[in-house]
């Protein structure tokens, strides 16, 4: 029934030939994966990727997964074909995953299949197609808890390597951004059922060494993220108001929880809630798993308690600031102050409610005449699921701020689709009566429940799908402008507009192209600092993040800094600056035929006035503090004078000439290879970014790696030839897989260790 149901909601991209490619998904997991890949095709580790931001570390995103074993589907099925397959294999492993955890908690085939059915169909898991590390860190999570509950029962090592194995699992997904919430549901079923376990010391000391080795299996991707967040944009902490963005403006949206298209559905464009859908609307597990909960706490264990109080909490946490909780998560909990969207934290709720209906439905099952409270339970449930139904139908109720009347396009569906919820959950109260005054065989009463589940779920998903054809990945992005960068200048720097086509932000990943612009949330916050002195003329004013920095691009051409940084085309409607000359536009049948609006206006500016990837100037100026930096680049003219973090050695002669351009003989996936030609003691510029991990050779002989202008990279040179080689090592990177190697074999120990 499992593959059926996941058949039946992804049979397009499983046997129709169809893709899933969308919105993060399009924009960011593709180039990223196509990134990742192409370096492991080159035999290079993806450690740094020069298509990007001047230059970026791609292994510290861990959106990319570059580490993640099941990840492997990227490069065999490529990274189009490889997200639905991808989805599809994580959607089966939380349903095994769960109805395995359930089964193993002494419930029932029947109750095991609704809760596995609630889990793996619940709209989170449809989605987190387009943020696809999410989906797969969640489906681990049941495996963890799996191994938890069979070490307690059976005290095997095999449940020990189980946990540690996914632990690992969870952390090289990449799945980091939910980690403090997986933490939480983790302890919350752990710690109760530890303490009602016999031989308890042992048990905590057991679990932690298996999930010390799970720590170690995920240092590497862990490790270079943490080495990488001193020199991102995280490093400047979140403003409050920032870190409660994406959260539930009002009450109305708890109601999504069962009806998630209360406002509307995001696939027809007519979602009239708060931005975004599945960020806003994303966690439903339905309706009957909320409504046989409550009756799961009738079992009468620890844990299923401390789970219903997390789902609790997670409701709460989603309101961000509108209640106290998340104030108080925000000010003592440091790795949650780095979030910004509280109702992620609905995560927690589509593991705990799904399992709380389960444990809830075998309860009733088991019982032969259920007592008064139970019964007021579940018949409440039903009229309450009635009430709100019938509330819904009221548009002018729900939605005092923008009424929807049923007149309006979607409006008849939507209201069907909102009275269709209170529908099943009355007809849910119904089998569940009829079950318990043996009208109905308990073998009846769940295959009806596991189908409810199933009639609620399918069709809502099924909306959010969103498969397209293969030829729609290149249709949508490969413009004629960019078809005659990729034909023509693949190795000259480019810009594109910020209003443009928001895919070109990543294009450059995408296609290997020398691109300046980027859209990644780990960026270097020096580059992005440095586009937006660019675009505003200063730096950034505050002292925490008060704006989604992640997409990066240039807006204002005309600043000397855009010349600096080797940006020879811009791609966009109208020249970007004065001067610049076209050099293409679209003549004949368009490229790009998925999206066809753009391809006809877009141009390809040069920028006439565009200094050299690498060059030598007389003059500089040493200023060790980045404000002094930034205050000094808003005024420089590049073609004479340098700001550098420490003296050179030898100093720059000072004498104000113009800059001499150098060659860039090499460039390789971690090295750089540059002919210069000093005419006096000067310092060689190189518009790519500094980060820690470069070094520099001059002549074969070992330099000071100096940081120029802010953000790139210098090197002091004696007057004459020189031929300099630059050359990147990832130490967090290295430290991270050796620990990784270390988590492999302390496992291959704990599976092979024998108790004398």
């Amino acid at each position: 029934m499992i593959v059926g149901a996941v058949y039946l909601l992804h049979r397009e991209v499983v046997t129709g030939g169809l893709v899933y490619h969308m919105d993060d998904a399009a924009d960011g997991y593709y180039p990223g994966h196509k990134a990742v890949w192409r370096a492991y095709a080159a035999g290079h580790l993806p450690t740094w990727e020069r298509s990007t931001f001047f230059g970026w570390p791609l292994v510290v995103d861990p959106y990319n997964g570059p580490f993640y074993p099941i990840g492997v589907v990227f490069g065999l099925c490529g990274p189009v074909h490889g997200l639905g397959v991808a989805i599809v294999l994580h959607t089966l492993l939380a349903a095994f995953g769960m109805f395995w955890l359930l089964r193993r908690r002494q419930l029932d085939h029947g109750p095991a299949l609704f809760g596995a059915l609630s889990f793996c169909l619940s709209l989170f898991f449809v989605e987190r197609i387009r943020h696809i590390i999410f989906a797969e860190g969640l489906a681990l999570l049941p495996w963890i808890l799996l191994g938890v509950e069979g070490f307690l029962a059976e005290r095997r090592r095999r449940h020990l390597l189980l946990v540690a194995a996914a632990i690992g699992l969870v952390l090289l997904s990449g799945a980091l951004p939910l980690l403090p919430y997986f933490v939480v549901v983790v302890l919350a079923y752990s710690l109760p059922r530890v303490f009602h376990s016999d031989e308890r010391a042992r048990s905590v000391l057991l679990l932690g060494i298996a999930g010390a080795v799970g720590l170690l299996l995920g240092a590497a991707q862990v490790i270079p993220t943490v080495a990488h967040l001193p020199e991102s944009p995280r490093a400047l902490g979140t403003d409050f108001a920032f870190a409660s963005s994406y959260a539930w403006p009002d009450w109305r949206y708890l109601l999504t929880l069962v009806a998630p298209n209360l406002h509307g559905p995001a696939e027809r464009a007519s979602y009239i809630g708060a931005f975004n859908h599945w960020e806003m609307a994303g966690y439903s597990v339905g309706v009957v798993a909320p409504l046989l909960a409550p009756i799961g706490f009738f079992r009468r264990r620890t844990e299923l308690l401390a789970l219903g109080v997390v789902a609790c909490v997670a409701a709460l946490l989603a309101f961000g600031q509108a209640t106290p909780i998340h104030g108080w998560c925000f000010r003592h909990l440091p790795l949650y102050a780095a979030l910004r969207c509280p109702t992620r934290a609905l995560v927690m709720w589509v593991f705990a409610v799904p399992l709380l209906g389960a444990e809830g439905l075998q309860w009733w099952l088991d019982q032969k005449s259920p007592s008064r409270i139970a019964r007021f339970t579940i018949v409440g449930c039903g009229f309450l699921a009635i009430g709100c139904a019938v509330l819904l139908a009221r548009p002018t109720l729900i939605f005092a701020h923008a009424p929807l009347e049923r007149s309006t396009p979607g409006g008849i569906e939507m209201t069907m689709a909102l009275l269709r919820s209170g529908l099943i959950a009355a007809v849910a109260a119904t089998v569940l009566m009829l079950a318990r005054i043996q009208l109905l065989r308990p073998l009846f009463a769940w295959v009806a429940m596991c189908g409810l589940v199933t009639a609620d779920l399918i069709p809502i998903d099924r909306g959010e799908v969103e498969p397209k054809p293969f030829s729609y990945v290149a249709g949508s992005e490969r413009y004629g402008a960019v078809d005659w960068l990729i034909e023509k200048h693949s190795d000259d720097r480019f810009s594109v507009d910020p209003h443009g086509p928001f895919r070109l932000l990543n294009v450059g990943l995408t296609y290997n192209l020398q691109e300046a612009a980027g859209y990644d949330s780990v960026s270097i916050w020096r580059v992005v600092n440095y586009f937006y002195l660019i675009n505003h003329g200063v730096p950034y004013p505050h002292l925490q993040l008060r704006d989604d920095l992640a997409a990066t691009a240039i807006e204002r051409y005309g600043s000397p800094l855009v010349d600096l940084a080797n940006v020879r085309y811009a791609v966009g409607v109208v020249p970007p600056a004065a001067g610049w000359v076209e050099r293409f536009r679209l003549s004949g049948s368009l490229h790009a035929r998925a999206e066809p609006t753009w391809d006809p206006s877009l141009r390809v500016y040069e920028n006439p006035h565009v200094m050299p990837r690498a060059f030598v100037v007389y003059s500089a100026d040493v200023l060790p503090s980045d404000a002094a930096q930034l205050t000094a680049l808003a005024k420089l003219d590049p073609r004479r004078r340098s700001i550098v973090d420490r003296l050179p050695t030898p100093k720059p002669i000072g004498d104000g000439r113009p800059f001499t351009p150098a060659k860039l003989v090499r460039a390789e996936y971690d090295r750089l290879v540059i002919d210069a030609d000093a005419a006096a003691d000067g310092l060689l510029v190189v518009s790519e970014s500094f980060y820690p991990g470069w070094s520099a050779k001059v002549d074969g002989e070992s330099v000071p790696l100096l940081r120029a202008d802010y953000a790139f990279r210098g090197v002091a040179l004696k007057a004459g030839h020189h031929r300099v080689e630059m050359r990147f090592v990832s130490r967090p990177t290295e430290i991270g897989l050796a620990l990784s190697a270390l988590g492999f074999f302390a496992m291959l120990g704990m599976g092979l260790w024998r108790r004398k």
